[in-house]
């Protein structure tokens, strides 16, 4: 029907009353449904390498309780994860090369003591058969 034909009724004048009318009422929130998964937790993604995390130990315990054996085991694994990371494609780079920086720390303070310890023998030697 088209307003040209013969059965066609207007519609009816705006009366004024339609804006005084509130809105219809807006459709509230979906709930989530119990099929869907919750959402991620904040943080969450990759793995953390395993071996990383076995660097970053040794290498602390390399300058505490473990003082010459932590260290070459960190400056061993280091590289080793580094590997793993770089192939797999997990988290943890920073902590291997910490844990590996704290390895060769450790190794240089072993080097620089044992270094003093000689140079105190050779001076007390010194200081000795002179006198």
């Amino acid at each position: 029907m088209t307003e040209n034909d013969p059965g066609h009724v207007p519609p009816p004048a705006p009366s004024g009353f339609e804006a005084a009318t509130p809105p219809p009422a807006a459709a509230p929130p979906p709930t989530p449904s119990y099929a869907s998964a919750p959402p991620a937790a904040p943080g969450v993604g990759r793995v953390t390498n395993t071996m990383a995390i076995v660097t970053l130990i040794a290498g602390i315990g390399g300058l505490t309780f473990l003082p010459f054996i932590g260290s070459i085991v960190a400056v061993i694994t280091g590289p080793m994860s580094e590997k793993q990371i770089a192939q797999n494609g997990e988290d943890g780079a920073q902590l291997a090369k910490v844990g590996k920086i704290l390895g060769w720390v450790g190794i240089g303070l072993w080097v620089l003591g044992i270094i003093g310890i000689v140079l105190f023998y050779v001076v007390l030697a010194a200081s000795v058969a002179t006198s």
